[in-house]
């Protein structure tokens, strides 16, 4: 489908071409495909989630939403692992975790192979408190 520019860029000066090349640097989206992959957690814990890719030509839309419960620990060490790290998920990433039982500055990471909350902010967890953590980024290859 061709776009006509002209009406909407007419009287600018080195707009439209500028604009339009850029518009041509957009996928074809008519080649795309949706991945979803499951976070299964481990180490106890329950709940789970989703790490969807939506890509659209060289341009990949990520979507991570993960809920999980806690077990009961009682001593509880800086690094959590919840989860055993997907395949092709970025160690780079890192996304803010929201809890009511724990509000501060947690984070949940990948890091070889695991997924991990850090920070908790307290020494002892008990069974059945939520984190929630979800994210959407965008990669352009």
């Amino acid at each position: 489908m061709a776009i006509n520019f002209d009406p909407i860029f007419s009287g600018m000066q080195n707009g439209p071409e500028k604009i339009k090349v850029n518009f041509d640097k957009l996928v074809d989206v008519q080649n795309w495909s949706v991945t979803e992959v499951k976070i299964t957690p481990i180490n106890g814990w329950s709940g789970g989630g989703t790490w969807k890719k939506l890509k659209l030509g060289n341009v990949t839309i990520n979507a991570f939403s993960a809920s999980f419960t806690s077990p009961k620990i009682d001593s509880v060490p800086y690094v959590v692992q919840v989860s055993a790290q997907p395949s092709g998920f970025p160690e780079w990433r890192r996304i803010g975790v929201f809890s009511n039982e724990h509000p501060g500055n947690m984070l949940f990471f990948a890091d070889q192979g695991k997924m991990n909350i850090i920070n908790f902010g307290t020494s002892k967890l008990d069974a059945g408190q939520h984190f929630d953590v979800n994210d959407v980024w965008i990669e352009v290859v």
